[in-house]
């Protein structure tokens, strides 16, 4: 199995949207509402982000999101529990000494992050009456 990071492109916009939009994503997304292709283009025209597709064997199954040192991986509900989300972030994190990203406590990813290295920092929000809590990844500390 080949696991690859591309750049993210306007053709891919539809894919992102799918992924995005799905009620079990984005009951994990701080900002939960649905995004219409439009709006989609013009936030990637505006912001040209630093966002990743994830391929299989050159088949999309979810995106990284990044900004700055924080980031955020989304999987296409038919591809969850896989791996896929666990060998992205190896990938990603890789040639990275520092990273952070929010996620909410209850959610099953957490563990994930926790695996991967990452820390909760003590910072915390409230969103949606759910604790929404930041982690943050340090390579020069081993918390594995």
């Amino acid at each position: 199995m080949s696991l690859n990071l591309r750049p993210l492109k306007v053709d891919d916009l539809l894919f992102l949207l799918e992924v995005r939009n799905d009620e079990s994503t984005r009951n994990n997304l701080e900002n939960n509402s649905i995004f219409k292709y439009n709006e989609c283009r013009a936030w990637f025209e505006s912001t040209t982000p630093k966002w990743y597709i994830i391929e299989i064997n050159r088949h999309s199954v979810g995106y990284i999101r990044t900004d700055g040192d924080e980031v955020g991986c989304d999987i296409h509900p038919i591809y969850r529990r896989k791996g896929y989300a666990r060998m992205a972030y190896e990938v990603y994190l890789k040639d990275k000494d520092y990273a952070s990203l929010w996620v909410f406590e209850d959610n099953f990813a957490k563990n994930l992050y926790e695996k991967l290295g990452f820390v909760y920092n003590n910072n915390l929000k409230i969103i949606r009456e759910r604790n929404y809590i930041q982690m943050e990844y340090n390579a020069t500390v081993d918390n594995r």
